[in-house]
């Protein structure tokens, strides 16, 4: 899937560029947990990732795929 992008390489769609964000707090996850970080803080930052999750899903309802939005 193709996405429109502006000149600085950010998704010009509101939705995937919210997506986007989810898909770094992801990554960003699991980087914590291969860096060896306590997994109380890797759960907190997982809750931030739910509450986004969340957010996006109240925003954008059906909107989405992968890991940016499952689970």
């Amino acid at each position: 899937m193709d996405i429109e992008r502006d000149a600085y390489g950010v998704p010009v769609n509101p939705a995937e560029r919210m997506q986007q964000v989810m898909l770094g707090l992801y990554d960003l996850i699991d980087e914590a947990g291969q860096a060896d970080f306590p997994e109380d803080l890797i759960g907190e930052l997982d809750l931030v990732r739910r509450r986004f999750m969340d957010n996006f899903e109240d925003r954008y309802p059906g909107y989405g795929e992968g890991r940016a939005i499952c689970c």
